[in-house]
């Protein structure tokens, strides 16, 4: 409870409030809950302002009793009028954001929120046994980070966001922990080996959050209250190994998962960011990845794009490479990925298939796509796949795509 009385007390119970919110807000049961959120929000950033105010009043009534380490007047003066200057032009930059929440709050209330679709749990759990041929409970895969064991099995989805649950203990200690909180997407199930890396992800943070805390006592980060503190510190000892497992993903030597496929390796076929990237990231929202992967193997030349990530070195063990807020889909040989928050989207080829002749072939394409800088690239490299065609006397060039018209911009194709 605030003081009203002790701004040490009531800034550290602030702060506490604050990290906790920024927990739990992570989901919303119920969108409606977010306009009271918005409203303790708004009257919240109106207070923090006010105190800006009074930090920098502060710093200018007592600068007479300033002084530097070495005892020089002049020297803390100086420091305590930059203090408070640099207080009053985050006070300005407050007001902007706070002119910004109440507009965002009006929009809110303006919103009429429609009850969640009732989910039939049972039957979800029905459904996600089947997909896992067996009991949901008992598909766990397990890895060791160092002292830590990592376990992950599939949850009943929260509406369209897939979920999994999870077990952390350390041999260390004996200590376990367990959640059902590691969310992995929306709409598209992932595979376990994605949620532990997630996993090992989020431990990483709490793992530098408690570094930087023991560096700098006295002091927070917003990463700080993901886990119990014997996790954090736990992370933290074992921070290689979870940085190792979060990048790389389980391997053989630590999977208790089965065996995984080894040799498997992937090339690097496109990448593509911007307003390219959201042409594909609207067609997989509208027709699914697949329509994704057909539309996107158009950038696969066969042996010049397997000879191009060998020099460029694009080329990757086990999995393609993704962040942890990646989405990632397999099938028939390619794997994309996308993130729509960062706005990317990349394919990859299994280094030793060859592309789907079938995906080759003419793909209907959105009009929003056909227009974009990418499609006349695309152009222009199949004229001159045409035209090395028609100079070596062959029938028929495997990696060629049908014409579309006239080339556009002569834009290099790259990895």
């Amino acid at each position: 409870m605030p003081t009203f009385h002790d701004p040490l007390a009531d800034a550290a119970e602030a702060s506490e409030a604050l990290r906790g919110l920024a927990h739990a807000s992570r989901v919303f049961d119920d969108p409606a809950d977010t306009y009271t959120v918005f409203g303790d929000l708004v009257a919240g950033v109106r207070s923090l302002r006010q105190v800006l105010d009074q930090l920098a009043n502060t710093h200018l009534n007592a600068r007479d009793r300033a002084s530097d380490d070495d005892g020089n007047p002049a020297a803390g003066a100086a420091d305590a009028l930059a203090a408070a200057d640099e207080l009053h032009q985050a006070g300005t930059l407050l007001d902007r954001a706070y002119d910004r929440l109440d507009m965002a709050f009006s929009h809110s209330g303006r919103i009429a929120w429609h009850p969640e679709p009732v989910v039939d749990r049972d039957a979800a759990r029905e459904r996600l046994a089947a997909r896992l041929d067996g009991d949901p409970t008992t598909a766990i895969t397990t890895v060791e980070a160092g002292t830590l064991t990592l376990a992950v099995w599939p949850d009943v989805p929260v509406g369209e966001h897939q979920r999994y649950a999870y077990r952390i203990t350390d041999a260390t200690t004996g200590q376990a922990v367990e959640g059902r909180d590691l969310f992995t997407g929306a709409g598209t199930p992932v595979e376990p080996d994605r949620a532990l890396r997630d996993l090992a992800t989020f431990l990483s943070a709490a793992g530098e959050a408690r570094q930087y805390a023991m560096e700098h006592p006295g002091s927070s980060s917003e990463n700080e209250g993901l886990f119990p503190a014997w996790v954090a510190e736990a992370a933290r000892t074992n921070t290689d190994a979870l940085v190792e497992l979060s990048e790389h993903g389980p391997t053989d030597s630590h999977s208790a998962a089965g065996p995984a496929q080894a040799g498997r390796r992937w090339l690097s076929v496109v990448f593509l960011q911007g307003e390219e990237a959201d042409a594909v990231l609207d067609l997989i929202d509208r027709d699914g990845t697949d329509a994704a992967i057909e539309h996107l193997a158009q950038w696969d030349y066969g042996d010049e794009t397997t000879d191009a990530a060998l020099e460029n070195g694009y080329v990757y063990d086990d999995q393609p490479p993704a962040s942890g807020t990646d989405q990632s889909v397999t099938a028939e040989g390619y794997a994309v990925t996308y993130n729509h928050a960062l706005g990317h989207v990349g394919l990859y080829r299994q280094f030793d298939t060859p592309p789907d002749l079938a995906l080759l072939d003419d793909p209907p394409v959105p009009a929003s796509i056909r227009t974009g800088p990418s499609h006349r690239a695309q152009q222009a490299a199949h004229e001159g796949r045409e035209a090395r065609r028609a100079a070596l006397g062959v029938d028929r060039d495997w990696f060629t795509t049908p014409s579309r018209g006239s080339a556009g911009s002569g834009r290099e194709l790259s990895l």
